[in-house]
């Protein structure tokens, strides 16, 4: 049921945080050659979606047993760990999706309850190895991504909508940024200071391009009005 290579399709993961579903180009099922990935308790929001599964990753301590015996009488791929081991769940479900052929990486049910599990996934992308992966992080309106340099990079959205960067570990140097109220060209932008906080986009696309560091990009849909 796991396709060993997507020719360039989207693999999902669900982790087991609070799930709220995206805003804006969400769909209501995955298209064919996409993978779905559950990483331990991830698998109750997937099971919610009624969207099928894939491969279900982890030590498997925090999903129902009901719910792993039917994902296993469907024929969906486990991949059961210890739950002593050096690496999250999602670290885990990430190698999966790596070595299945993806690289377009979207992951949902990252952020809330835990603090250092939020803090430890949006973290994870940062490390080597994850670099050439587009790696999106998606809760309601908000979309989190984790971009390491050299970088050239488009971002869609809506007139309106809140962008931050975040510098990640160290200074993000030749920062160029068009499309937002605040434009940066070939600017440094210093870890631990607040320049990049609280811009604003003023084209339905931003265009950023930087030489080197990482980035955290923070964006936050600005929602239509409702009639």
């Amino acid at each position: 049921m796991s396709p060993e290579h997507t020719g360039g399709n989207r693999a999902y993961i669900f982790l087991n945080g609070d799930f709220e579903k995206p805003v804006r180009d969400w769909p209501e099922r995955p298209a064919d050659g996409d993978l779905v990935l559950a990483a331990d308790g991830g698998g109750r929001h997937v099971h919610a979606l009624d969207w099928p599964l894939n491969c279900l990753v982890g030590d498997l301590d925090s999903l129902e047993p009901a719910l792993v015996a039917e994902f296993t009488a469907r024929g969906v791929e486990i991949s059961r760990h210890p739950v002593e081991k050096d690496e999250i769940d999602f670290e885990l479900a990430m190698k999966v999706a790596r070595r299945k052929g993806y690289s377009d990486i979207e992951v949902l049910g990252a952020l809330g309850g835990r603090w250092d599990m939020t803090f430890g996934n949006l973290f994870l992308p940062r490390a080597s190895g994850w670099g050439s992966s587009r790696i999106r992080f998606r809760h309601g309106p908000w979309d989190f991504l984790v971009i390491s340099g050299p970088a050239e990079f488009i971002e869609h959205g809506r007139v309106g909508d809140l962008i931050s960067l975040l510098p990640l570990g160290e200074d993000v140097r030749g920062v160029s940024l068009d499309g937002c109220y605040y434009p940066l060209h070939k600017e440094i932008l210093r870890a631990g200071f607040s320049r990049g906080l609280s811009n604003q986009m003023t084209e339905p696309s931003l265009r950023l391009k930087f030489d080197s560091g990482a980035l955290l990009i923070a964006h936050r849909a600005e929602l239509p009005p409702v009639d």
